[in-house]
């Protein structure tokens, strides 16, 4: 039955993580235009309500929507761990492990912005770096796999 758990939360990552490029893409293409004044490049019709925004509001709405996309992997990561773990530290290793990402994230942002005055450095790649992670299954799949030597070295 984790067997079956594991496929459908493998799947949902899966369907999580295409919704996301494809958003991510599709708002890039309508940036494109908005900046170049043309498009040579092809926008889903349900991306349309976004041709109403301007070049700038899409930019720094960027930042938002992948806040929202970090919190629904973070949801999804902590629902596979609680159905397919018995271990509640390691959904506290979870929430460990995203508020790092976070914090670093956010430190490289504000180190860029403060220091360089700019948001397109290093730190800015550093920080898409870290939430990269964070919009991914890396942390479950490694604590999930993890588990096995958690529960040696603590119910030994």
């Amino acid at each position: 039955m984790k067997y079956k758990w594991l496929l459908f939360f493998l799947f949902v990552f899966w369907l999580f993580g295409y919704s996301r490029e494809f958003f991510f893409v599709q708002l890039n293409n309508i940036m494109y235009e908005k900046y170049y004044g043309h498009t040579t490049l092809p926008i889903a019709d349900i991306m349309s309500l976004f041709n109403s925004f301007s070049y700038t509001t899409l930019y720094y709405s960027k930042y938002f929507y992948t806040l929202i996309w970090v919190a629904l992997f973070f949801l999804l990561n902590y629902l596979a761990l609680k159905k397919l773990s018995p271990e509640k530290k390691l959904r506290r290793f979870l929430i460990y492990s995203y508020s790092i990402l976070l914090l670093l994230s956010g430190m490289s942002m504000a180190y860029g912005y403060f220091i360089n005055n700019r948001l397109q450095d290093d730190e800015y790649t550093l920080s898409r770096w870290l939430l990269g992670i964070a919009q991914s299954p890396i942390i479950c799949l490694i604590l999930l796999a993890s588990e096995k030597l958690y529960n040696k070295s603590f119910h030994s």
